[in-house]
């Protein structure tokens, strides 16, 4: 029969335990059991003053906020403000009664700007998070999946302006230049001046952002953040640049330090963006190995004028080269002679326009009037990367990249509000690409320790009573940041 819910219970008075109101498989459950915020307080302690001033807002729970939103996928800090204020788990997870008033949401702001700003707490957030996983034994370090993502920036990507900046060159493309001019001047060849200037478009709202157009994408204003992920998924390092910058040239200080950082690092399995000579040649020499997918070149078929037959184009193969001569012979035993390097690093061969002018092969070579190849400076990382490429050891980790890093950005635009961004500004983007992966290590974690904790309960409690039986203690000391057995 149909039933009426009486209203008066709305003003009903109980006396209730806030813990029994949450969900056992609540997820602040399982993070509060695996993790002590108690390990931000020292690092934060020099921000704050010892004997005036008035009392400020705990700093564990400004932390413990920030991860909620980036946890349970809230868009902005002031809707997270709000769930917190109407919700239970929240405000026990922040240790919050159900009376207490939640700070408001431009307290983190301001406590941003005046203490955390300049600090690099959250990167040292980050950097503990994952110290304690790998001390734990659940990180493996020696090959690492590496990609980027791009993120949406806060800016109309309309209001901008242009405007001619100099090329800014890192220190390895910096390197290569300094061995270009030394080879051309061997040469006798005039050195080149490197330095350029290019037009780019500057937003007006977020001068740090830069524009991202690729393929079918849409074109936009973003924010790229490299990303290195272990074999497991965990995510071992980012770093935020502006969406415009090339991949190659991003990567290559983020992978030094990733090196530098974790120098059990034997592999760096990359995908097709990834493709410099002067990126692989750090990684050789850092004792990486790159470990990156053919790219087909396109163009291969052609209509053989005459016949109207489909044929291949010549490859890079039909040209031999001769060392003694430094010179590459045709498949018409024609010369491309050497003319110099240039300003890529690329050493070129040219023919003659006499003798492709009658070549009976000229369509299935060239469509203009000489053929030219070039290779470059760094030339030997091609042959290394693609014996690494066609072994069975890189045939078996490329594929692995769709269950690594490729699922970790995934998840994070699903989850953790990956995808776009509400902060502007390099620094603040970098700092929060560092808690939301930091968010999402923890959430691994936790439902990790979960799981283990349900499918083995029994045989834990069964060897439990066998270690009490014959005199073994089981330790019970909390990690210093996680709360599990040390």
């Amino acid at each position: 029969m149909m039933t009426k819910q009486d209203d008066k219970r709305r003003n009903e008075m109980q006396v209730i335990d806030m813990g029994s109101l949450i969900p056992k498989d609540h997820l602040v459950r399982k993070v509060d059991a695996v993790i002590d915020f108690e390990f931000v307080r020292p690092m934060v302690k020099e921000l704050y003053c010892e004997d005036n001033g008035r009392p400020s807002i705990d700093p564990v729970v400004l932390i413990k906020i920030v991860f909620i939103q980036f946890l349970f996928g809230i868009r902005s800090m002031r809707q997270t403000i709000k769930e917190i204020e109407v919700n239970i788990a929240y405000r026990w997870f922040l240790g919050l009664g159900v009376t207490d008033p939640v700070p408001h949401f431009s307290t983190f702001g301001k406590n941003y700007v005046r203490r955390f700003a300049e600090s690099k707490v959250f990167e040292k957030i980050f950097k503990m998070i994952l110290a304690q996983l790998i001390t734990q034994g659940f990180v493996k370090e020696e090959t690492m999946f590496v990609d980027s993502t791009h993120i949406k920036a806060y800016a109309n990507k309309r209001n901008v302006h242009n405007e001619y900046l100099n090329v800014d060159y890192n220190k390895y493309v910096t390197a290569l230049h300094d061995e270009i001019n030394k080879e051309r001047i061997a040469e006798n060849h005039e050195p080149i001046d490197f330095t350029a200037t290019k037009q780019v478009a500057v937003s007006d709202v977020d001068p740090d952002a830069g524009m991202f157009h690729k393929g079918e994408k849409e074109k936009q204003l973003a924010y790229a953040v490299q990303t290195a992920v272990d074999e497991h998924g965990w995510v071992v390092g980012c770093e935020t640049t502006p969406g415009s910058e090339n991949d190659n040239n991003a990567a290559m200080p983020f992978l030094d330090e990733l090196k530098e950082a974790h120098p059990k690092v034997t592999a760096a399995v990359m995908d097709a963006g990834y493709t410099s000579p002067v990126l692989h040649d750090l990684l050789l020499k850092k004792g990486v190995a790159p470990v990156v997918p053919y790219a087909k070149p396109k163009g291969t078929k052609l209509v053989n004028p005459e016949t109207g037959e489909t044929e291949t184009r010549y490859s890079r193969q039909s040209f031999h080269y001769q060392e003694d001569g430094n010179y590459f012979i045709c498949p018409w035993l024609k010369k491309l002679m050497y003319k110099g390097i240039d300003s890529q690093g690329y050493k070129l061969y040219k023919t003659s326009k006499k003798d492709c002018m009658n070549c009976p092969y000229k369509y299935k070579c060239t469509n203009g009037d000489t053929k030219s190849i070039s290779l470059h400076f760094l030339e030997y990382t091609k042959k290394i990367v693609r014996e690494i490429r066609l072994s069975d050891w890189g045939r078996e980790l490329y594929p692995m990249r769709k269950f690594t890093v490729e699922r970790a950005f995934a998840l994070g635009k699903i989850s953790n509000c990956l995808g776009f961004t509400l902060v502007r500004g390099l620094p603040k983007n970098r700092d929060r690409n560092l808690i939301v992966f930091a968010a999402a290590n923890i959430k691994k974690l936790a439902l990790l320790i979960a799981q283990f904790k349900g499918e083995f309960t029994r045989i834990g409690i069964a060897i439990t009573s066998l270690f009490h039986k014959i005199g073994i203690r089981i330790p019970k000391k909390r990690n210093p940041v996680f709360g599990i057995a040390s």
